[in-house]
């Protein structure tokens, strides 16, 4: 049996009006189940989606989606945080309604969305569903505690691609990065790819998050189509492609090399369009860079 409860759209950004908006859907404290309820228990991992049904502008129904979470458990519990961006396709359809009027008169109304739950009879409570119970190499769910530590990441996000590895920074900021009870904290490297500044998610967070924790985080943006004229960080393309005169391609990794230059000796992760995820991997494979391990979610 699927279990749902209604969530409230607490927040609406638009981040870059028409096209991406940062949402924020709060949850019950309790989920009811034949008459008696039950604490509802928020324990997502960083990386990993929850499942909620928004409605359809094109199909007109409710429509089952899931949703990469941008926040933490540890920061904000009960509070599921994602950046929804609007696809352009001829099939769109949820897309389309996230940027709609209708998602505006909803939060006015305060008029729910229904988020997954599953139920633990044994513990006796629920938990917010999670698209990925393990660490594969097809999805970004963060590595253990004791085990995430230990390692030196690189995340290379394009577009909304960011929003898992926000909810990594927050979970790590958040919780040990603020300890001082272990001699190593890891290292996160960000590098971010987007067409011009608006399209920058919570830049300015970034930003401090780099400033107050320089030994664990970096923080590199990248502009690809335009910029302001005081825009001191990356411009341009970091994945390039070349015509040879054979009539093949070939993948130019150089401007990413230069601001990265030991991704062989990190664990690379990589979020974003099908197209650019292909073109970074075949230019690590031409160039024979091979990283200490290689997670992605592409579509």
């Amino acid at each position: 049996m699927e279990y749902v409860v209604p969530a409230r759209i607490a927040k609406l950004q638009a981040i870059d009006p028409g096209e991406i908006r940062r949402v924020q859907l709060v949850l019950p404290p309790y989920l009811e189940i034949k008459g008696r309820r039950v604490p509802l228990l928020d324990t997502m991992r960083p990386g990993t989606a929850f499942l909620a049904k928004p409605w359809g502008s094109r199909t007109d129904k409710v429509r089952r989606r899931m949703y990469t979470r941008s926040n933490s458990s540890n920061q904000e519990p009960g509070i599921l945080e994602t950046f929804i961006n609007h696809t352009h396709r001829q099939q769109a359809d949820t897309s389309i309604w996230w940027q709609s009027q209708i998602v505006d008169d909803w939060y006015e109304k305060e008029q729910g969305i229904d988020v997954r739950v599953t139920f633990d009879e044994d513990q006796n409570c629920a938990r917010v569903y999670e698209n990925t119970a393990v660490c594969k190499e097809s999805n970004l769910r963060l590595e253990p505690d004791g085990e995430w530590e230990g390692r030196r990441l690189v995340c290379l996000a394009f577009g909304t691609g960011i929003t898992p590895f926000l909810s990594y920074i927050r979970y790590m900021a958040h919780g040990d990065w603020l300890s001082s009870a272990r001699e190593s904290h890891g290292h996160m490297t960000l590098m971010v790819s987007a067409r011009h500044e608006g399209q920058l998610m919570l830049h300015q967070e970034l930003l401090e998050i780099a400033r107050k924790f320089p030994e664990h985080f970096q923080y590199i943006p990248v502009l690809t189509r335009s910029w302001p004229n005081d825009w001191t960080s990356l411009k341009g393309r970091m994945i390039r492609i070349n015509a040879l005169s054979s009539g093949e391609q070939e993948i130019d990794l150089s401007p990413l090399q230069t601001s990265i230059p030991n991704i062989a000796q990190s664990d690379l992760r990589i979020c974003g369009s099908i197209e650019a995820c292909r073109q970074l991997l075949q230019g690590l494979q031409e160039k024979d860079i091979c990283p200490v391990s290689v997670r992605k979610e592409s579509w």
